[in-house]
């Protein structure tokens, strides 16, 4: 079966996501034994999608971040 065409997205992210993405990144290469430079930032987004897509309770964990985003106190624009 030929592959499907790639979606690009873009997203901002504020400093503290950004570098909080590369520290999971770094620590996941050392976890699995890999480069860290094959832990790409469309790597790791990728997994989390999956994980989130797949599993329950990583889902009801993503749920309740935007949850709290909604918020007034916790609203980041």
């Amino acid at each position: 079966m030929p592959r499907a065409k790639r979606v690009r997205i873009t997203v901002d992210l504020v400093p503290d996501d950004y570098q909080a993405l590369n520290r999971w990144l770094a620590r996941a290469s050392v976890e699995l034994d890999q480069p860290v430079s094959t832990m790409t930032l469309a790597r790791g987004i990728r997994a989390m999608i999956r994980a989130a897509a797949a599993d329950r309770v990583v889902n009801d964990v993503v749920l309740d971040l935007l949850r709290r985003e909604q918020e007034p106190s916790g609203a980041e624009g």
